[in-house]
């Protein structure tokens, strides 16, 4: 498809979105048709794309879209993840997004819905799940696994051969050391240093690392069970 007449929408509309946003008018990969954000009733940037609130709205423009973004953020890997598997279900592709001053080695094996902000990095024979996010400066080196929804943050720094489940953070500036494992749902902490395995769902944070509680994954159903609802009625 002509990238002129690929219709996008981004289900998001906060700062995310509006990096999300740029990015795609930047690279030219088509026009951003509907901006949607259910917790939302106002804009937050000025955009010449449609913005919608309600999900019966949205429903009625489904058809006009055969691609999307999804602009969720910070610790919220999981419903980024949710969100994309439900539009997909209605036909609409993935687009995965590279700053033009990112850098991925041609060896890596990259999931849909990859987001790459300025200056981050990924090595050689990494893999990385659907849905994954390294913002500005995220070095990711080489032989790492990430499974889908993970999100590193600015100025992270992920060593060789580290293991990170599905839908784990790894917070502003922290430093996790070669060969270690962060557990599924994991939340490591700003600036903290990992020299030791992460338990799934566990929040660690300091230098060395230290795990001082757990978390669930999160998540409002709401909004997909209304869109669910009303592309079924």
């Amino acid at each position: 498809m002509n990238s002129a007449t690929k219709r996008i929408l981004i289900w998001g509309g906060r700062a995310q979105s509006r990096l999300l946003h740029q990015m795609i008018e930047e690279a030219d990969v088509g026009v951003i048709a509907v901006v949607f954000d259910p917790s939302l009733q106002v804009p937050t940037y000025d955009s010449a794309a449609e913005i919608l609130f309600l999900a019966t709205d949205l429903a009625a423009h489904m058809a006009d879209f055969d691609s999307f973004a999804v602009a969720v953020g910070a610790e919220y890997g999981f419903a980024r993840w949710r969100i994309a598997q439900e539009l997909q279900s209605y036909g609409l592709a993935p687009l995965s997004l590279r700053h033009a001053r990112a850098f991925c080695e041609p060896s890596a094996k990259i999931g849909a819905g990859l987001v790459m902000m300025p200056s981050s990095v990924v090595h050689k024979f990494s893999r990385l799940g659907e849905q994954c996010i390294l913002n500005t400066g995220a070095v990711l080196d080489h032989e790492c696994v990430l499974g889908n929804g993970v999100h590193l943050m600015g100025g992270c720094a992920v060593a060789g051969q580290v293991n990170i489940g599905d839908f784990a953070t790894i917070g502003t500036n922290a430093t996790v050391l070669p060969g270690l494992r962060i557990g599924v749902g994991a939340y490591v902490g700003a600036g903290a240093v990992v020299t030791r395995d992460i338990p799934d769902y566990a929040v660690a944070v300091g230098n060395p690392a230290r795990v001082i509680r757990t978390q669930t994954l999160r998540l409002d159903e709401d909004s997909l069970t209304e869109l669910k609802q009303a592309m079924a009625g």
